[in-house]
């Protein structure tokens, strides 16, 4: 019978390559016992990625909502706050204006007009102010502020006033100006509509609130009537001041319920994203223990692997130590 040997360099080949299998197949257990996925996904598959694209895409795409409903539920918030901080000046120069028409000084209704001129700079200011860098209360025209400011809208409103007697002319020729397409209409730089934000799956949150909305329009109408005092309108004429602080007044206060239904109607979007986000986090979740189940190791099998890896890699190295060792007394 012919025997057949390996030589000393086959022998040492045939060593390493057994060496680097069991290399391989150390890292795959060891790796597959700590992650707990499989080193090989396409082997665990059997070749067919369709299930693991599918849901790999749905993921993509509930990523890009949730960064939208991050942003959506940040200007929300941020317009919630910017009504509620004009809403706290609207209160409280009203009461600030019936106390001072109901003094009857014109010391106090000077004061009063001081300080609606001041509150007027910072409401609009609020209603300019910027969000990640977008406009909030300018529509579409997201870089463009809403109004001009508080000295040139109202230069512009008084400007169009004319000859006035009295409180009750004041009062007309402001509701004028504000009706009119060229009066606060042409002091709107912004857009006529908002663009809708995709929340979910078929689902969208418009936060379509401007400059212009109705109870916006209503609290500057209110606090424009007391901020003419301090520009000279009525000037010398006590009596009718004092008459036109306390109709400022009351336009602030009855406008207090259109500014509650207006931030009533921002909660309501805020409510519907934050829905969104929880159902979307929901599917995410689920979709993430499905992705899990088609790509994830039996941590046992693996450790046993990982152990019989180890072992057969022991006794590769003894060998081949052994057989370095090994001189020709010993051969023979």
């Amino acid at each position: 019978m012919t025997r057949v040997s390996l030589g000393d360099m086959a022998q040492t080949a045939m060593l390493a390559r057994y060496q680097a299998s069991l290399k391989l197949d150390l890292q795959r257990a060891s790796r597959e016992a700590t992650t707990g996925k499989v080193a090989d996904p396409g082997q665990a598959l059997g070749g067919d990625f369709r299930a693991l694209a599918g849901i790999d895409s749905a993921l993509g795409r509930l990523q890009g909502y949730r960064s939208a409903n991050t942003e959506a539920s940040m200007r929300a918030t941020a317009m919630q706050t910017a009504i509620g901080t004009i809403a706290e000046y609207a209160d409280s120069l009203s009461g600030t204006l019936l106390t001072a028409s109901s003094s009857g000084t014109a010391s106090q209704i000077d004061t009063a007009a001081r300080q609606a001129q001041s509150d007027l700079r910072s409401v609009i200011g609020t209603l300019n102010a910027r969000f990640a860098d977008r406009s909030l209360f300018a529509g579409t025209a997201t870089q463009t502020a809403p109004l001009p400011d508080a000295d040139t809208w109202l230069a512009s409103l008084q400007s169009s006033l004319g000859p006035v007697a009295t409180a009750a002319d004041v009062v007309t020729a402001i509701d004028t100006w504000f009706a009119a397409p060229t009066g606060f209409g042409a002091t709107y730089q912004g857009a006529s509509g908002t663009d809708p934000i995709d929340i979910a799956p078929g689902e969208e949150a418009d936060l379509d609130v401007r400059a212009t909305d109705p109870a916006i329009r209503a609290t500057l109408r209110g606090l424009a009537m007391s901020a003419l005092l301090n520009t000279g309108v009525l000037a010398g004429n006590t009596g009718e001041r004092i008459a036109l602080a306390r109709r400022s007044a009351e336009a602030l206060l009855t406008s207090a319920n259109d500014r509650t239904y207006l931030a009533a109607r921002i909660g309501l979007a805020e409510e519907r994203i934050a829905a969104a986000a929880t159902r979307n986090a929901n599917e995410a979740t689920a979709l993430g223990l499905a992705r899990n189940a088609l790509v994830e190791a039996d941590p046992y099998e693996a450790a046993t692997r990982l152990e019989a890896a180890e072992t057969q890699l022991k006794s590769i190295y003894s060998i081949t130590a052994r057989l370095s060792r090994l001189s020709l007394v010993d051969y023979i």
